[in-house]
């Protein structure tokens, strides 16, 4: 046993003959918060999707609770995979059919139905988000820095053990992505869940514990204060 919520070991994937991640070992453990910083086609992407099998390694092992997933049938990696992870996009992914709260509660339902606790959690996150009193509102009358923010409740509603944020404020202006960046902050804080950030920013980067630097397919620590001096 380690102490590793996800692990991967000696990740490869190979599109073609495009080598894009490269002997990649790398977890995450329980309250940690971790930036992934790399040029756009780096395989950023690709790396979390792989984390969260969503995609394929060519090569190497996936580990949830020290559990081999590779291996694992797809119903039970969906219902691990909804209590595992939160995800946020760039792009916020909103059912338009949908209204706020039932945007939010989507993902409740690949684990159980629905229940008043769950639909009062709810509630409780919006708030916290300043958004109190959105719950019936139209998601197609949301500004873009107010569906970034159901997109980011909705990533919290399964109360994951990993927050994974893929460029969460690449879409916003610098006003609202500040705000949405320390709500995702202050949300994994509150509720123990460890926050995974891949982004551009910089200064995003460095709030994190750890730091990451993806290049030329290989995964890298990285230490912005040193780079500084």
């Amino acid at each position: 046993m380690n102490d590793y919520i996800v692990e991967l070991k000696n990740i490869q994937k190979k599109f073609e003959n495009v080598l894009v991640l490269k002997n990649v070992s790398f977890g995450v453990r329980d309250h940690e918060t971790i930036s992934i910083c790399g040029s756009s086609g780096a395989g950023k992407t690709t790396l979390i999707n792989i984390m969260g099998l969503l995609e394929l390694p060519t090569h190497g092992n996936i580990f949830w609770e020290d559990q081999n997933v590779i291996i694992c049938n797809a119903k039970k990696l969906s219902q691990m995979r909804a209590k595992i992870f939160g995800y946020i996009f760039q792009r916020c992914h909103l059912i338009p059919e949908l209204n706020v709260i039932e945007n939010i509660l989507f993902p409740k339902r690949i684990m159980s139905k629905i229940s008043i606790p769950d639909i009062e959690f709810a509630k409780e996150l919006l708030q916290l988000v300043h958004l109190g009193g959105f719950e019936n509102r139209n998601v197609g009358t949301l500004s873009g820095g107010e569906s970034q923010r159901v997109a980011v409740v909705r990533a919290m509603i399964n109360r994951p053990r990993i927050v994974i944020a893929d460029e969460p404020t690449g879409s916003l202006d610098e006003k609202s992505a500040h705000i949405t960046m320390d709500i995702i902050i202050n949300l994994c804080r509150e509720y123990g869940s460890s926050l995974l950030l891949i982004t551009h920013n910089q200064l995003f980067a460095k709030k994190m514990q750890i730091s990451y630097i993806l290049n030329n397919s290989e995964l890298k620590p990285f230490d912005y204060a040193k780079s500084e001096q």
